[in-house]
């Protein structure tokens, strides 16, 4: 059962984002490019930006200190930051790079690259590892349950679903004039996800499972609204053509 809680944290962090973009790039041009740009938008935004501000900058002052101390306040805080920092990044890459290149599959190419290199880095790395050490009988030093990597598995999987919805609702933002109100949408999705994986257990007691199921409600809320904003779209502009 390890191996094969391996096997499958490996397709979901490798085999669904890139296996995303084949589906995508099967159906229009450009979405290679989107991908890499969803990509180095999570990479700036969080490895290189919020990431380091939060483990090196934010610990020498005295009032973030006390912030961690109030569930709400830092759970909010980490899960605006989040929000903020990556949607911004969703932003200027559709805005300033995309800008030929806007319909779905340029969005759901973007959020492959974006949830997925996430998966990657941060997720499938360690199965990687694991796996290996495995394969090399070196399985007993690893202390790590079955069910547990499955979970984790999953978790990444709705994560790379709301990465892609959220994607949707900034791009249909763009597209529609009402870049402001798509954006701060994305924006609230993505704290009311982060903030609860403090909140949750701090102040109710939710358990790891319950933390993970919460957040998958959250991730297909997310990827259904914004593939619905596109297939809305796509009836209007019908409505419009034929009449």
């Amino acid at each position: 059962m390890l191996i094969i809680g391996l096997i499958f944290g490996i397709v979901v962090c490798y085999v669904v984002p890139i296996g995303g973009l084949v589906m995508c790039m099967r159906k229009k041009k450009g979405t290679g490019k989107a991908f890499l740009i969803g990509a180095a938008a999570f990479v700036i935004s969080q490895l290189v930006i919020r990431i380091p501000i939060l483990q090196l900058v934010l610990p020498q002052y005295a009032w973030f200190t006390v912030l961690q101390l109030n569930p709400w306040a830092y759970g909010i805080f980490l899960g605006l930051s989040a929000g903020i920092f990556e949607e911004a990044a969703r932003w200027i890459g559709i805005r300033f790079f995309l800008k030929e290149k806007r319909e779905v599959e340029h969005g759901l190419a973007f959020g492959f690259g974006h949830g997925g290199i996430e998966a990657m880095i941060l997720v499938g790395l360690n199965y990687v590892a694991v796996l290996v050490m495995v394969i090399g009988g070196q399985g007993a030093l690893v202390p790590v349950e079955p069910g547990g990597l499955f979970m984790a598995a999953v978790e990444r999987l709705y994560a790379i679903g709301f990465h892609v919805g959220a994607t949707l609702l900034v791009l249909y933002g763009i597209r529609s004039g009402k870049t402001i109100w798509y954006l701060m949408g994305a924006i609230l999705l993505h704290t009311v996800m982060d903030a609860a994986i403090v909140i949750l257990p701090a102040e109710f007691g939710v358990g790891t499972f319950g933390v993970w199921v919460y957040g998958g409600a959250i991730g297909v809320l997310t990827l259904a609204m914004g593939l619905w904003c596109f297939a809305k779209s796509g009836r209007d502009k019908k409505v419009i053509e034929g009449g």
